[in-house]
C-alpha cells in the first residue's frame, strides 16, 4: 500500500470499499510491556532472540490459489513486544542485502515518478506530507522492528522473497484478556501477487472476533522495496492516502485501535484517534 506506485495503493483502494460496506494498541500501549534492548542492539548486531517465534499450528480459513488467510491464536508473551528479531536465515539475510546497498534508513530515499496530471501531483504532495509527519514523529512513530511484526514479515517472506518477488501482506492483530493471561490472534492474508486478493483480507474475520469481546489492537501491512537509482531502497514507513482512509474506516466499523506499516526494518504506529491528522482520499 505504498503511494510511490504512481502513488495508487491498490490494496487500499479495493479494501475501503470493503471496509465501508462492512463492519492494537495505541502507541503507548505497545509499551505496556517493559522491553528490554538486547546488548547485540547495541553492538550493531542483529539482536535476535529463540523466543520469537510463531506457533507452528494455524487455521487456513481461506485459500485462493497462492493466496492464503490464516489464523493464529497463542498465547501473548512479553516476548512478541520486544524489540528482537527472529534468528531466521531468510530474513537476516534480505537486512544483510538491505544494508549491502545502504539502504537501511530510517527516511528511505527512492527514485519518485513524475506526475502525469494536476491530480496526480497533489496526490503526490499529500503522500509526501504524511511521510514528513510520521518522520518528525508528530503524528505516530516510527521505531526498529518488533519481535511479532518482523515475525510476519519473515513468514510472507520465506513464502516469496521479498527482495526478488516484493509481495504486501496484511494482518489483523486482536488481543483478549482470559482467565489464563492475555492471548493474541493473528488474521494473516498474502499471496503470490504484488497485492492480495481481497479474498484473503481477512477484515471480516477480525470484525467478527472483535464483536466477540477480542480488542482490535493493530493492522499491520507491509511497503514493499523501492529502488534508488541502480540500489535497493526500503519503502516507505508511513501510511498511503489511501491507507490512512481505509484504516479510519476500520476504526469506526470494528473498533481498530491502530495501524501500522512495516518495511522489514522499521515499523510505522499511530493510534486511530490520530488518523485524521493524515492525508487521506
Amino acid at each position: 500500500m505504498d503511494g510511490k506506485r504512481k502513488y495508487v495503493s491498490a490494496l487500499g483502494a479495493v479494501l475501503l470499499v470493503a471496509a465501508c460496506g462492512g463492519p492494537g494498541s495505541d502507541a503507548e500501549t505497545t509499551d505496556r510491556e517493559s522491553v528490554r534492548t538486547p546488548a547485540a542492539a547495541v553492538k550493531g548486531e542483529e539482536p535476535t532472540d529463540p523466543r520469537c517465534a510463531l506457533p507452528a499450528d494455524s487455521v487456513t480459513v481461506r485459500e485462493d490459489g497462492s493466496a492464503v488467510l490464516l489464523v493464529w491464536t497463542f498465547p501473548d508473551e512479553p516476548v512478541y513486544s520486544e524489540f528482537v528479531l527472529p534468528a531466521d536465515s531468510a530474513y537476516l539475510a534480505y537486512r544483510a542485502a538491505i544494508r549491502a546497498d545502504g539502504a537501511d534508513a530510517r527516511n528511505p530515499i527512492a527514485d519518485e515518478p513524475t506526475p502525469q496530471s494536476e491530480d496526480e501531483a497533489t496526490i503526490m504532495r499529500d503522500e509526501s506530507l504524511n511521510r514528513d509527519l510520521a518522520q518528525r514523529g508528530e503524528v505516530g512513530v516510527i521505531e526498529r522492528m518488533r519481535c511479532l511484526d518482523a515475525l510476519l514479515f519473515t513468514f510472507q517472506h520465506v513464502r516469496f522473497s521479498q527482495l526478488a518477488h516484493p509481495t504486501e501482506f496484511v494482518a489483523s492483530v486482536l488481543r483478549k484478556e482470559a482467565g489464563d493471561g492475555a492471548r493474541l490472534m493473528v488474521v494473516f492474508g498474502a499471496g503470490d501477487e504484488l497485492f492480495p486478493p481481497k479474498s484473503v483480507y481477512g477484515f471480516d474475520v477480525a470484525a467478527d472476533s472483535a464483536a466477540q469481546g477480542w480488542e482490535y489492537w493493530y493492522v499491520l501491512h507491509n511497503h514493499t522495496i523501492q529502488h534508488n537509482n541502480d540500489r535497493l531502497a526500503l519503502g516507505a514507513p508511513a501510511l498511503s492516502t489511501s491507507d490512512a482512509q481505509l484504516m479510519r474506516s476500520l476504526a469506526g466499523t470494528a473498533g481498530l485501535r491502530s495501524a501500522r506499516v512495516t518495511n522489514g526494518f522499521y515499523t510505522y504506529t499511530v493510534p486511530a484517534r490520530e488518523l485524521d491528522r493524515l492525508r487521506s482520499r
